[in-house]
C-alpha cells in the first residue's frame, strides 16, 4: 500500500474512533444548510441545479460557511495533528491554538490561494496551511517547507491530492444530484469528507517528514581479519 492510500485510510480510521474532530465542521455545516434553506423556501422552483432567481442566498451562504469554515478546518487540522499522535482531542485546546495565531494562518491561506491559482503548485498549496499549524511555524516558513517536502515526496504527493480531488468529485455528485435534498447533502459530505481528508494530509506529511528525518542505518562493521 503506498502512503497515499494509507494516509486516506489512516484518516478514515482516526476520524471515526475520534469523532470529536468533526465538531467544527458543525458551523460552515448549519451556515451552508440554512442559506440553502432560506432560498428555497422564498423561491421553490429551481430552473437549473445551481441557478434560479434566488440563487445568490445560496452564492452568499457558501461564502460565508467558507470564512467560518476556514477558522473550522485550521481547528480541525490542530486536532487531527493531536489525534494521530494519539494524543487527547481538545476541541477547546484547538480553538485557543488557532485563534492565538490566526493573522499567520490567514496569511498562509493567502499565499496557498496564490499557489493554488496556478495550478502547477496545487500540492504545496494543499499543505501549506497545515505545514503552519502542524510545525507551528509562520507563513513564509510554512510555504519553504511545503516546497521542500513536495519536492522531496513530489510522486507521494501529486497522488495523495489526485486521490483527495477524485474521492471529492465522486461523493459531492453523486449526493448532491439527489432530488430536493441533493444539494442539502452534497454540502454535509463535503465538509465531512474536509475532516477525513484533513486528518488524512496530517498523517500523510507527519509520516514522510519523519521517514525523510531517520538518521541513515549505520555501516556495516568491518570484515573480521583473515
Amino acid at each position: 500500500m503506498s502512503e497515499s492510500t494509507e494516509s486516506i485510510s489512516k484518516g478514515i480510521d482516526v476520524s471515526l474512533k475520534n469523532p470529536a474532530v468533526f465538531l467544527p465542521s458543525l458551523a460552515p455545516i448549519v451556515i451552508e444548510l440554512l442559506f440553502g434553506i432560506l432560498a428555497y423556501v422564498i423561491f421553490p422552483i429551481r430552473v437549473f441545479e445551481f441557478y434560479y432567481p434566488n440563487a445568490w442566498i445560496v452564492w452568499c451562504g457558501y461564502f460565508v460557511a467558507l470564512l467560518v469554515g476556514f477558522i473550522a478546518s485550521c481547528v480541525t487540522i490542530d486536532m487531527a495533528h493531536d489525534a494521530v499522535n494519539q494524543q487527547p482531542v481538545n476541541l477547546n485546546k484547538s480553538v485557543n491554538v488557532v485563534t492565538s495565531r490566526l493573522g499567520d494562518l490567514i496569511v498562509a491561506a493567502v499565499i496557498a490561494a496564490l499557489c493554488g491559482i496556478t495550478i502547477i503548485l496545487l500540492p504545496v498549496a494543499f499543505f501549506i496551511v497545515a505545514i503552519a499549524i502542524v510545525d507551528k511555524t509562520d507563513a513564509v516558513e510554512s510555504t519553504k517547507r511545503a516546497f521542500d517536502f513536495v519536492v522531496k515526496n513530489l510522486g507521494e504527493a501529486i497522488i495523495f491530492l489526485i486521490l483527495v480531488i477524485v474521492i471529492s468529485i465522486i461523493f459531492t455528485f453523486v449526493f448532491g444530484f439527489i432530488p430536493i435534498v441533493g444539494p442539502y447533502l452534497g454540502a454535509i459530505i463535503r465538509w465531512l469528507l474536509y475532516v477525513v481528508f484533513s486528518v488524512a494530509s496530517v498523517h500523510f506529511y507527519s509520516s514522510l517528514k519523519q521517514a525523510s528525518t531517520l538518521p541513515p542505518p549505520p555501516p556495516p562493521p568491518p570484515p573480521p581479519p583473515p
